[in-house]
């Protein structure tokens, strides 16, 4: 009886359990030069890409639209307004009485993104808690830093799903 010692085995071979949240490993410092060469629009590519994969995260939380819709506005609004005030068409007071409602509107969208990066960052942690019931009795939790979530936004989280949510399980 001769047995090829090359074949490929009979028994059925348990394959990885595929990520039922869509997200993929992405490098951090790739996500920086596509933010500087595209003068910023990568981070709104990054939160309309990355919203449905972080919504079937393992977490009781969730990422609404209507704030990534608000700062699409911020952007396009911002662009039309720099189209305007610099052709000249305007006097100096219209000029300061829109660059202060836009620097307003900047202001309130800034607060509501940095609002989304620490919504994500519960997520990211609710994600990543071991389960308790079948796991070991010691496990250590899983615990983003706010500092670095201020700062960093979605660098930090990408950081983060690619450590605790892509390559955790």
């Amino acid at each position: 009886m001769d047995t090829n010692p090359y074949a490929p085995p009979k028994a059925q071979v348990a394959d990885p359990e595929p990520n039922t949240h869509g997200l993929k490993r992405r490098s951090v410092i790739v996500m920086v030069v596509f933010t500087i060469f595209t003068f910023g629009l990568y981070y709104l590519a990054w939160w309309f890409r990355r919203r449905p994969g972080l919504n079937r995260l393992d977490s009781p939380a969730k990422l609404p639209l209507w704030p990534l819709l608000l700062m699409l506005a911020l952007y396009v609004s911002e662009f039309f307004v720099g189209l305007t005030l610099d052709a000249g068409a305007y006097d100096q007071v219209v000029r300061e009485r829109v660059g202060g409602v836009s620097l307003i509107f900047q202001l309130f969208v800034g607060i509501v993104m940095l609002v989304m990066s620490f919504r994500v960052k519960d997520m990211i942690e609710d994600h990543a808690e071991p389960d308790l019931d079948s796991g070991p009795m010691f496990v250590e939790r899983v615990k983003l830093s706010g500092l670095m979530t201020f700062f960093f936004s979605i660098y930090y989280l990408q950081w983060a799903i690619n450590r605790h949510v892509v390559g955790a399980r």
